[in-house]
């Protein structure tokens, strides 16, 4: 579902879109923890995989849309930590 979603982001820049871009890695992230009997640290590992995987242009297009919202439980947490270590980035095309 967050995978397709992504192709669906519209030009009003909310955080709510945020969801469609980073939703993907965060729910890889957290069916990882879930796999690995709850273990954070892995979906932390996880999303420093997904974060090292990124191309400049994902970070380009996250970087136009405000900073994720708050909320959505573990997932939301998640897409923030995913959210904050991408625009952390200084990426080459």
């Amino acid at each position: 579902m967050s995978a397709a979603g992504a192709a669906y982001l519209h030009p009003l820049a909310k955080a709510t879109q945020v969801k469609h871009i980073l939703g993907a890695g965060a729910y890889a992230a957290r069916a990882a923890e879930l796999a690995a009997g709850d273990d954070r640290s892995i979906g932390a590992e996880n999303l420093e995989q997904t974060v090292h995987r990124a191309t400049p242009a994902v970070v380009d297009v996250l970087k136009r849309f405000p900073a994720a919202p708050s909320g959505g439980g573990r997932v939301g947490e998640l897409i923030r930590m995913l959210d904050a270590d991408l625009r952390s980035l200084t990426l080459a095309e």
